[in-house]
């Protein structure tokens, strides 16, 4: 009896101590500081570090270089191109995440030709197809002489309702003693991407990925990044990659044309299409081939006469605000006012100024209407030109009539666009700090698509 009550009131003194009785109480208390802790900043105070670094083994690990990842034709494809010191033909070897060992990888085979670049390496491209929505698949490139480390990618949902990324120059080697520093700014960029934007369907770089098209340094920084490998690109032609095969070497396209071929054949505008968009990537880099886009233009619209929307990529703005590129710019505007007039063309995103610019919505006579956001069933095309994605370089801009917004920027930028079948909205964002800095809706009613 003494030995019970004993042990009674010893219990009781446990469940007074502190600490003791509140264990739970203390423990939800202690995931609910660490939520709490774990919330992330509001827009316009994120750091760099708020993004995650987004890790994975850098192909200059292996014997293979320089790997891309490059948009297919529709979402079911994806092109990979890579360099191999190997003369034999390699292979993507694409399975699901849990087969590590790829042992039931299907297997796509490429097409090798020597490179005319790089001495002593192969030019590998392949693509591969059947992709499903919203997948998870584990990749690798290369053969029995060198394979390149695994590769996550991710499909997004096959949807009307999408959205995709744009950036402008990110120049790399502008100035050549900055590589390290704008190859830095790159990769916290792109983790900036991936974190906002994990179900982005595409990125579109406008142009000018590097400063000198033949510097193999300023190809590596840019396309040695981690994010790159587990998301489709779509690279346009800048002038600064003007001068050799580099350009084509580095990317395969999908539906590439012999419109607007500046250096080989291998650079040409192609076009692909995403939900019920169809996107139209325009080579301006040859002068005698300006009036070539308009035949391209056709021929793409007539192999996709129902899409909704339209969007023309271009790295030649005819509408900036940059004084030295003013003559350009009015050079190849009549040219440009002839294609999205006759083919309903609803946006065009530029680079190459490395400053910020939108439009009002230009009429096919060059003149230009105002419209509040929404703009619903807007008459003309909506123009915009996008700044610096490394912070190579910033330009001030002049004013002009036909800009709606028009600045220079300090911090690199990214532009996220979403689509659904009504509406286009898009949204530029400081990316260090990711502050929203500009943003604009169009919207088509049911009654209104392109012809």
């Amino acid at each position: 009896m003494k030995k019970r009550l004993f042990l009674l009131s010893l219990l009781l003194l446990l469940s007074a101590v502190p600490g003791c009785g509140n264990r739970q109480q203390d423990s939800e208390n202690t995931d609910a500081a660490a939520e709490e802790e774990e919330t992330p900043p509001a827009p316009g105070e994120e750091t760099w570090g708020t993004a995650p670094e987004y890790s994975a083994a850098l192909i200059s690990t292996t014997p293979v270089r320089y790997l891309s990842v490059t948009v297919g034709s529709t979402e079911e494809e994806v092109n990979l191109t890579w360099f191999s010191p190997s003369e034999s033909a390699g292979s993507v070897y694409w399975t699901s995440p849990d087969d590590t060992e790829f042992a039931n990888a299907s297997v796509f085979t490429a097409e090798v030709t020597p490179s005319e670049t790089i001495s002593g390496y192969y030019i590998n491209r392949a693509t591969v197809t059947g992709l499903t929505p919203e997948s998870e698949y584990l990749y690798q490139v290369g053969n029995e002489e060198g394979m390149s480390p695994s590769y996550s990618y991710t499909t997004p949902a096959f949807s009307d309702t999408f959205r995709f990324t744009a950036v402008g120059d990110a120049q790399i080697g502008k100035p050549v003693e900055e590589v390290d520093n704008q190859k830095t700014n790159w990769k916290r960029v792109l983790n900036k991407i991936k974190y906002h934007f994990p179900d982005t369907s595409f990125l579109v770089s406008l142009g000018d990925q590097v400063n000198d098209y033949n510097d193999t340094e300023q190809y590596n920084a840019f396309m040695n990044q981690g994010v790159l490998y587990s998301l489709s690109l779509a690279p346009l032609k800048g002038n600064h990659e003007i001068g050799g095969s580099q350009f084509s070497e580095h990317y395969t396209f999908p539906n590439l044309s012999s419109y607007g071929t500046c250096d080989d054949e291998g650079d040409g505008d192609y076009w692909f299409t995403r939900g019920n968009a169809l996107f139209l990537v325009l080579d301006m880099m040859d002068p005698a081939k300006l009036g070539e886009h308009k035949e391209f233009i056709a021929s793409a619209v007539e192999a996709n006469p129902d899409t909704r929307w339209r969007i023309v990529f271009s790295h030649y703005s005819p509408y900036n605000g940059y004084e030295d590129y003013l003559e350009n710019a009015q050079l190849i505007r009549p040219y440009f006012l002839d294609f999205t007039s006759e083919y309903d063309i609803d946006l065009v995103l530029c680079g190459h100024d490395h400053a910020y610019m939108r439009s009002y919505f230009i009429q096919a006579d060059g003149s230009y209407v105002e419209y509040d956001s929404p703009a619903v069933d807007p008459e003309g095309t909506m123009y915009m030109t996008l700044s610096s994605s490394s912070g190579s370089m910033y330009r001030r801009l002049t004013d002009q009539a036909e800009a709606a917004v028009s600045r220079k920027c300090d911090t690199p930028e990214v532009t996220d666009i979403q689509i659904t079948p009504d509406t286009l909205t898009v949204s530029t964002y400081n990316a260090e700090t990711w502050e929203l800095n500009d943003t604009f809706e169009i919207q088509k009613t049911s009654e209104q698509a392109a012809p």
